[in-house]
């Protein structure tokens, strides 16, 4: 048999070529995926938020009168003790210039009342020798009567007499009293501002013993009444608060454990203590109303409060379910499945699809309670182009992670 040319064997040969670099070309590729492992781990589900710290109770010190306030010496921080600090002093204020024809009409004032008490201590004097007049008639009618020269109806008549001459001196009397304080009064109208000194000042005193958190009035100048001079406060008493959601809030109960986070230091164990039975309406920064309710927390370790004050921030991840040895996977690797999940299981180079059954879920983990096997491999982040049965290439091997919940707070 005659053998092929080496030409044909060429041509045969780059045919051979031509057919398989074609059926490479339009055979379908593995697409490249990330992977985690099905494991068993502890989960937290947390609820996070922002807070803030605050004092338990804090009292604002106001002025007791309109006056003018000298300068707080006093800064924040410093500690004060209830009857011995003096924050500030007040100088009532000073009665205003009078003009002269409102002065010529007080002098006129005080020139009536003198004239009043003048003639007031007349009237009296007049009533007083009148009573004398009467006594003396009651006293000679009653010697006349022991000689039985007058009846006794004219020692009856004569006692009456005496007794109400004596009523009318008492009036008189009073009435001196009264010209006395209206005197008194018109010649206080006239009193000029000059006769205040230092000794009218009011001191302003610590109710209570603690540190001053805020300064709200420092410089020296009028001040009414009730206008906040400082605030004061003890650290001792400081403790946690922050508004969450009012869904989320249902699912926390006193007692729960919250570690405080992104307050500048390492995170701090607490617990929580109460949570406000009514909530509120606040908007949030997308313009969303949202029902919110304020939760009580407690710092576990004293100690801790050194490094916080009034109105630190923080973030509070509370607790609200733990669970040890859980069927876990990445919550990347869930996706919807009509009413329920499913997630893409490599198995021999290929991702096949399979529903799962999930239970507890925090930001990072899902549990699954049933569809999958611990060891089994779950493609993270499916690509959009990925379908069942498809062939896949792993980028990477999965690193082994916890199951506990430590991604940021969601802020509204």
């Amino acid at each position: 048999m005659k053998m092929p040319s080496v030409r044909i064997r060429i041509w045969i040969g780059l045919a051979v070529l031509a057919f398989l670099g074609f059926m490479w070309a339009f055979s379908p590729r593995a697409i490249e995926v990330d992977a985690a492992y099905v494991a068993r781990d502890d989960m937290t589900v947390t609820v996070s938020d922002d807070g803030m710290t605050r004092v338990r109770d804090v009292f604002v010190l106001s002025a007791p009168l309109d006056g003018t306030m000298s300068r707080v010496e006093v800064e924040p921080g410093d500690q004060v003790t209830v009857g011995e600090t003096v924050i500030s002093t007040i100088r009532p204020l000073l009665p205003p210039l009078l003009p002269a024809r409102v002065t010529a009409q007080l002098k006129s004032n005080v020139s009536s009342a003198e004239a009043a008490l003048t003639a007031a201590r007349a009237d009296a004097e007049r009533l007083r020798a009148e009573h004398n007049r009467l006594k003396r008639d009651l006293d000679r009618a009653k010697k006349l009567l022991e000689s039985a020269t007058v009846s006794q109806q004219a020692v009856d008549n004569a006692e009456a007499a005496e007794r109400e001459g004596y009523l009318a001196l008492r009036s008189g009397e009073a009435v001196i009293g009264v010209r006395r304080q209206e005197l008194a009064a018109a010649r206080a109208a006239l009193m000029p501002s000059e006769t205040q000194n230092g000794s009218d000042t009011v001191a302003v005193i610590a109710p209570l013993s603690g540190q001053i958190l805020t300064v709200d009035r420092e410089s020296e100048g009028p001040i009414a009444q009730g206008t906040p001079i400082v605030e004061i406060g003890d650290l001792n008493s400081l403790e946690c608060v922050a508004d969450f959601l009012s869904e989320e809030a249902v699912r926390v109960k006193p007692g729960d454990p919250v570690m405080f986070t992104d307050w500048g230091g390492p995170p701090l164990p607490g617990r929580v203590r109460r949570v406000e039975p009514a909530g509120f309406t606040k908007v949030s920064a997308l313009g969303i109303e949202e029902q919110r309710v304020n939760i009580i927390m407690d710092l576990n370790d004293p100690s801790a409060r050194q490094n916080l004050g009034h109105g630190y921030r923080f973030v509070a991840n509370i607790a609200v379910w733990e669970g040890a040895s859980r069927l876990v996977v990445p919550m990347s690797a869930l996706f919807r499945d009509a009413d329920g999940w499913a997630v893409f299981v490599i198995s021999d180079g290929r991702a096949q699809w399979q529903s799962v059954s999930v239970g507890h879920t925090n930001r990072t983990y899902a549990e699954i309670l049933s569809g999958l096997d611990e060891g089994s491999r779950v493609v993270i982040h499916p690509p959009r182009q990925l379908e069942r049965g498809a062939k896949v290439k792993i980028r990477a091997t999965p690193k082994t992670q916890r199951a506990t919940d430590s991604s940021a707070a969601v802020t509204g």
